[in-house]
């Protein structure tokens, strides 16, 4: 059909500034939806998480999540595959498999990446997110009309098979037998559709690879493992590496090439992937294919084999797939063919193709949008693409339960960036049963986040965490003088600094470049000649020193643990978990305290004695509340909202107001420090 209304380009531009004249149009062409980034091949340009808008502080969060939430499972995959997927049916391994690298992770939004931890260049297998490649290189073919429809059967599509490296001469035994493999020859196989192999509702019968298909995940009930009736194809879904193997053998015979060459030339290369991704098979999944010998390649890590793939790879695909196949303008994948992709299967509606998994109902990810897909693999290995958010993760070797709490720390890094919080100073007298405090001051009086303070064992200054212009160093506001002053200066984050017990440094916990969270020390009179105390514990989120060797830690995990280290040894031991972030001493014990968080609701302040390890109950925080600070004489301070409170367990029963500053317009009342010489409390608040 000829086009009625096509213009040249230079004749559009000139109507669109006519038209604009005439009707007083002012946008600008600057003030147009801006080009989106596609990083080219070999670069990737990086942004710090402030620099995009983002908050910093919970993007640690959300990587120290991560990194505390590393699968359990050996890294040897072989290993790791004989204690799981092979002791099923025929479960020995026919591919290669390799040891696996650090929990890694990277954090791509608009294109950018703004997080990247672990080992991000290190190519380990990706399990079935393999499946996700293989669903493209069909995607490629129905997109080109090497396959007209995804409803049409298989079968024609696929002629019988040679199979490579069969004897010369065949033995007696054999004669009669087929000597071709014929993959769609049965009469339900003849009924599957291109649809039902990518849904994974085929219910495909049939040994492939020397694995039958009822042999993956086989059913508890051995006796219907080869006398089951047959679903007719598209109404069970039912997850199984063979039939995914069936796809790629009928996907290799429709493309007439290895799948791994056709997924570089029309996906990997156009979209700047590395040259050290591997897409491998079995050593016995070998075809004769236009008189060469050609490796079907499998869709995953089941028995060994798949895609050996690096993060940063990883990480373009998501990118790819955010932007429905489109790659800097060039569309390498049909928005018709996403569209499907991302379309649920009836009969598993968080399923689109494989392996594009749905959060459809937010059932999967109640943190995440309902728009949200990802594409998934064992390991954890995923690949977490946000539409709404312009966001793509990669995320390896993580807990399966793990991905909706580093999904949901991220996303709430989209909320305003850290909070503004101020420092105020007030005078504290305790004295038998009272507490008196004076009206506070505050100290720091800026827009911009100022936490954690910490009193010098003089009394004279300040220590505490600043972030602006989204770095995070460690400052100190002299009591005196009434002024502050940067303590620490690099390109690092430092927080929760602890003058030490030798008087001459101060400890803190730093963000090193890859995110990981380990805990430093700084000389106190420079703020130079940084140092790690414990090299090996990590991710660590808070500490309190007991003596020059030992300390107590909040180490993040799942859950959270509180363990005794010892410097000499850095090693840590856990005492208890689901802790909260306050810990300290307790005057003239030998114990510190901590919040027990033993349920949502149910949070009480315990006491370690240092010398037995053994816990005890003290009392209950105010509800929602897990800051403390010990006054000398044992009473400990709490906070809720505007109001102060005190509990002296020789004099109360339970929590007694000390102050509410409401009036002044003082909120959300966080951490506490008291300095026992000077008789000054530091608090945190809104």
């Amino acid at each position: 059909m000829t086009n009625l209304f096509r213009f040249r380009p230079l004749t559009t531009t000139f109507i669109f500034i006519l038209l604009a004249s005439v009707f007083g149009y002012k946008k600008t062409f600057a003030q147009q939806k801006p080009i989106p980034y596609f990083p080219p091949a070999h670069k990737w340009a990086k942004k710090t998480p402030a620099e995009m808008g983002l908050n910093p502080v919970k993007i640690q969060e959300a990587i120290a999540f991560a990194q505390a939430s590393e699968s359990k499972n050996p890294r040897s995959m072989e290993q790791s595959h004989y204690q799981s997927f092979g002791k099923e049916p025929y479960g020995f391994a026919i591919g290669p498999f390799a040891d696996r690298g650090d929990q890694t992770g990277i954090i791509v939004y608009k294109g950018y990446i703004i997080a990247q931890w672990g080992d991000p260049s290190r190519c380990d297998i990706t399990h079935s997110v393999t499946k996700s490649f293989l669903s493209s290189v069909v995607g490629i073919a129905v997109d080109k009309g090497l396959i007209r429809s995804v409803n049409d059967t298989v079968a024609p599509y696929v002629p019988p098979i040679e199979l490579y490296g069969q004897p010369v001469q065949r033995p007696a035994d054999e004669f009669g037998k087929p000597e071709l493999l014929r993959l769609f020859d049965t009469p339900h196989n003849r009924r599957i559709t291109w649809d039902h192999l990518l849904r994974q509702t085929s219910d495909w019968e049939g040994t492939l690879w020397g694995k039958p298909e009822w042999a993956d995940r086989p059913d508890k009930d051995a006796a219907t493992w080869l006398t089951r009736p047959r679903n007719a194809p598209g109404s069970v879904y039912e997850y199984n590496d063979v039939r995914v193997n069936a796809l790629a053998l009928a996907a290799t015979s429709v493309w007439r090439r290895p799948l791994p060459q056709v997924l570089k030339e029309n996906l990997m290369d156009p979209i700047g992937a590395s040259n050290t991704w591997r897409w491998t098979g079995y050593r016995n999944a070998w075809i004769v294919l236009d008189g060469q010998p050609v490796q079907s390649v499998s869709g995953g890590g089941h028995w060994g084999g798949g895609m050996f793939i690096n993060a940063f790879d990883m990480a373009r695909f998501g990118l790819l797939t955010l932007n429905r196949g489109n790659w800097n303008g060039k569309q390498l994948l049909s928005e018709q063919w996403v569209k499907q992709a991302t379309t649920p299967t009836p009969a598993q509606p968080t399923y689109g193709y494989m392996n594009w998994f749905l959060n459809t109902g937010q059932k999967p990810l109640p943190s995440a949008p309902a728009n949200v897909f990802y594409h998934v693999g064992n390991g954890t290995n995923i690949v977490y693409v946000d539409p709404d958010h312009e966001l793509v993760m990669v995320v390896r070797w993580i807990e399966n339960n793990a991905l909706d709490d580093i999904v949901k720390r991220v996303l709430e890094a989209f909320t305003p960036t850290v909070p503004d919080t101020e420092i105020y100073l007030t005078d504290l007298k305790v004295s038998a049963e009272k507490v008196r405090v004076s009206p506070p001051v505050n100290i720091t009086k800026r827009a911009g986040y100022d936490n954690q303070p910490s009193f010098t064992p003089d009394g004279k200054k300040l220590l505490y965490t600043r972030q602006a212009n989204g770095q995070t160093d460690i400052w100190t506001y002299d009591l005196t003088k009434k002024n502050h002053s940067a303590v620490t200066q690099t390109p690092e984050s430092e927080y929760s600094a602890t003058v030490m017990p030798d008087g001459k440094h101060f400890s803190v916990i730093r963000v090193e470049p890859d995110q990981t969270q380990r805990l430093w020390q700084f000389e106190l009179a420079t703020g130079k000649n940084p140092k790690v105390i414990l090299p090996s514990i990590k991710p660590v989120g808070y500490h309190c020193w007991f003596g020059s060797d030992s300390l107590v830690l909040f180490v993040l995990g799942q859950p959270n643990m509180l363990q005794l280290a010892q410097v000499s040894t850095d090693k840590g031991q856990t005492i208890t978990t689901n802790v909260g972030r306050s810990l300290l001493r307790v005057p003239s014990q030998k114990a510190v305290s901590f919040v027990h968080k033993i349920s949502a609701t149910e949070w009480q302040v315990e006491e370690l004695d240092m010398n037995t390890l053994q816990t005890k109950t003290l009392i209950q925080t105010p509800a929602g509340s897990e800051d403390c600070a010990w006054a000398a004489d044992g009473t400990l301070l709490m906070a809720q909202g505007s109001k102060l409170y005190k509990w002296n367990p020789q004099y109360d029963k339970q929590w007694q107001e000390v102050a509410d500053w409401s009036s002044l317009g003082i909120k959300q009342i966080t951490r506490l420090a008291i300095d026992r010489k000077t008789q000054k409390l530091a608090f945190v608040a809104q």
